[in-house]
Protein backbone atom coordinates (compact mmCIF):
# COMPACT_ATOMS: atom_id res chain seq x y z
CA UNK A 1 0.00 0.00 0.00
CA UNK A 2 2.99 2.74 0.83
CA UNK A 3 4.45 1.83 -2.82
CA UNK A 4 0.92 2.12 -4.44
CA UNK A 5 0.52 5.84 -2.37
CA UNK A 6 4.53 6.47 -3.31
CA UNK A 7 3.26 5.78 -7.02
CA UNK A 8 0.06 7.97 -6.86
CA UNK A 9 2.00 10.65 -5.40
CA UNK A 10 4.18 11.03 -7.69
CA UNK A 11 1.96 10.70 -10.50
CA UNK A 12 -0.07 14.05 -8.84
CA UNK A 13 2.98 15.73 -7.95
CA UNK A 14 2.27 15.58 -4.46
CA UNK A 15 3.40 14.40 -1.31
CA UNK A 16 2.74 10.93 0.83
CA UNK A 17 0.40 13.12 3.09
CA UNK A 18 -1.29 14.92 0.56
CA UNK A 19 -2.00 11.70 -1.30
CA UNK A 20 -3.41 10.51 1.57
CA UNK A 21 -5.54 13.50 2.61
CA UNK A 22 -7.06 13.88 -0.84
CA UNK A 23 -7.87 10.44 -0.29
CA UNK A 24 -9.76 10.12 2.39
CA UNK A 25 -11.47 13.84 1.27
CA UNK A 26 -12.74 12.03 -1.27
CA UNK A 27 -13.61 8.91 0.40
CA UNK A 28 -15.50 10.92 3.07
CA UNK A 29 -17.91 12.54 0.15
CA UNK A 30 -18.20 9.11 -1.56
CA UNK A 31 -19.20 7.76 1.83
CA UNK A 32 -21.74 10.45 2.28
CA UNK A 33 -22.77 10.26 -1.59
CA UNK A 34 -23.42 6.54 -0.69
CA UNK A 35 -25.47 6.61 2.28
CA UNK A 36 -27.35 9.38 0.78
CA UNK A 37 -27.98 6.95 -2.21
CA UNK A 38 -28.72 3.98 -0.25
CA UNK A 39 -31.27 5.92 2.09
CA UNK A 40 -33.05 6.72 -1.45
CA UNK A 41 -32.92 3.17 -2.71
CA UNK A 42 -34.52 2.01 0.72
CA UNK A 43 -37.22 4.54 -0.25
CA UNK A 44 -37.91 3.29 -3.57
CA UNK A 45 -37.94 -0.50 -2.68
CA UNK A 46 -40.73 0.67 0.55
CA UNK A 47 -42.79 2.18 -2.80
CA UNK A 48 -42.19 -0.67 -4.64
CA UNK A 49 -42.80 -3.50 -1.63
CA UNK A 50 -46.55 -1.55 -0.98
CA UNK A 51 -47.43 -1.72 -4.74
CA UNK A 52 -46.27 -5.59 -4.79
CA UNK A 53 -48.51 -5.98 -1.35
CA UNK A 54 -51.60 -4.74 -3.01
CA UNK A 55 -50.88 -7.09 -6.26
CA UNK A 56 -50.32 -9.83 -3.77
CA UNK A 57 -53.98 -8.89 -2.38
CA UNK A 58 -56.04 -8.91 -5.75
CA UNK A 59 -54.56 -12.13 -6.53
CA UNK A 60 -55.46 -13.71 -3.18
CA UNK A 61 -59.29 -12.07 -3.59
CA UNK A 62 -58.96 -13.40 -7.18
CA UNK A 63 -58.00 -17.00 -6.69
CA UNK A 64 -61.00 -17.22 -3.97
CA UNK A 65 -63.55 -15.36 -6.14
CA UNK A 66 -62.52 -17.84 -9.38
CA UNK A 67 -63.30 -20.86 -7.79
CA UNK A 68 -67.13 -21.86 -9.53
CA UNK A 69 -68.13 -18.59 -8.65
CA UNK A 70 -68.41 -18.94 -4.73
CA UNK A 71 -66.17 -17.52 -2.35
CA UNK A 72 -64.04 -20.95 -1.47
CA UNK A 73 -60.90 -21.14 0.45
CA UNK A 74 -57.82 -23.09 -1.73
CA UNK A 75 -54.69 -23.53 -0.70
CA UNK A 76 -51.36 -21.94 -2.92
CA UNK A 77 -48.57 -22.02 -2.41
CA UNK A 78 -46.64 -18.77 -2.25
CA UNK A 79 -44.68 -19.16 -5.54
CA UNK A 80 -47.63 -19.67 -7.74
CA UNK A 81 -49.72 -16.49 -5.18
CA UNK A 82 -46.52 -14.46 -6.58
CA UNK A 83 -46.45 -15.66 -9.78
CA UNK A 84 -50.38 -14.55 -9.89
CA UNK A 85 -49.70 -11.16 -8.28
CA UNK A 86 -46.82 -10.56 -11.05
CA UNK A 87 -49.59 -11.18 -13.59
CA UNK A 88 -52.38 -8.97 -12.53
CA UNK A 89 -49.62 -6.48 -11.50
CA UNK A 90 -48.15 -6.76 -14.82
CA UNK A 91 -51.93 -6.49 -16.33
CA UNK A 92 -51.56 -10.11 -17.94
CA UNK A 93 -54.66 -12.83 -17.98
CA UNK A 94 -54.53 -14.68 -14.71
CA UNK A 95 -53.15 -18.01 -14.90
CA UNK A 96 -56.05 -19.54 -12.94
CA UNK A 97 -58.95 -19.27 -14.99
CA UNK A 98 -60.13 -19.55 -18.26
CA UNK A 99 -62.37 -16.64 -18.49
CA UNK A 100 -61.49 -13.23 -18.88
CA UNK A 101 -58.84 -11.84 -16.34
CA UNK A 102 -60.35 -10.59 -13.03
CA UNK A 103 -61.47 -6.48 -12.79
CA UNK A 104 -59.22 -5.04 -10.58
CA UNK A 105 -60.49 -1.62 -8.87
CA UNK A 106 -58.52 1.37 -9.53
CA UNK A 107 -56.92 2.59 -6.17
CA UNK A 108 -58.72 5.34 -4.72
CA UNK A 109 -57.05 9.03 -5.78
CA UNK A 110 -54.79 10.49 -3.64
CA UNK A 111 -55.83 13.11 -1.28
CA UNK A 112 -55.02 16.81 -1.80
CA UNK A 113 -52.93 16.51 1.55
CA UNK A 114 -51.21 12.97 0.22
CA UNK A 115 -50.17 14.44 -3.10
CA UNK A 116 -48.49 17.45 -1.49
CA UNK A 117 -46.99 15.21 1.27
CA UNK A 118 -45.44 13.39 -1.83
CA UNK A 119 -44.06 16.11 -3.74
CA UNK A 120 -42.73 17.35 -0.94
CA UNK A 121 -40.80 13.93 -0.50
CA UNK A 122 -40.02 13.90 -4.09
CA UNK A 123 -38.70 17.66 -3.65
CA UNK A 124 -36.51 16.83 -0.79
CA UNK A 125 -35.34 13.36 -2.28
CA UNK A 126 -34.09 15.71 -5.20
CA UNK A 127 -32.77 18.25 -2.77
CA UNK A 128 -30.44 16.05 -1.27
CA UNK A 129 -29.58 14.19 -4.61
CA UNK A 130 -28.28 17.51 -5.62
CA UNK A 131 -26.25 18.43 -2.26
CA UNK A 132 -24.77 15.11 -2.74
CA UNK A 133 -23.87 15.68 -5.95
CA UNK A 134 -22.23 19.24 -5.29
CA UNK A 135 -20.27 17.54 -2.54
CA UNK A 136 -19.06 14.91 -4.88
CA UNK A 137 -17.85 18.29 -7.65
CA UNK A 138 -16.64 19.91 -4.56
CA UNK A 139 -14.28 17.04 -4.18
CA UNK A 140 -13.68 16.51 -8.02
CA UNK A 141 -12.69 20.14 -7.79
CA UNK A 142 -10.46 20.37 -4.56
CA UNK A 143 -8.33 17.25 -5.72
CA UNK A 144 -8.33 18.42 -9.32
CA UNK A 145 -6.46 22.11 -7.81
CA UNK A 146 -4.67 20.32 -5.54
CA UNK A 147 -2.89 18.45 -8.46
CA UNK A 148 -2.92 21.48 -10.64
CA UNK A 149 -1.23 23.38 -7.32
CA UNK A 150 1.15 20.89 -7.14
CA UNK A 151 2.34 20.84 -10.68
CA UNK A 152 2.40 24.67 -10.02
CA UNK A 153 5.12 24.18 -7.72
Amino acid sequence: MHNELMKAAAENQRSISEEIESRLASWAAWLKTKADIDEMRAKAAAWVDAARVQAIRAAGLTILREIEGRPTRVVVDLETLLAEADGIARGLRSGFSEGPPPVIEPPQPMTAEEVQRLMEEIEAIKRRLEEAMERTRAADAAATSDKSGNEAA
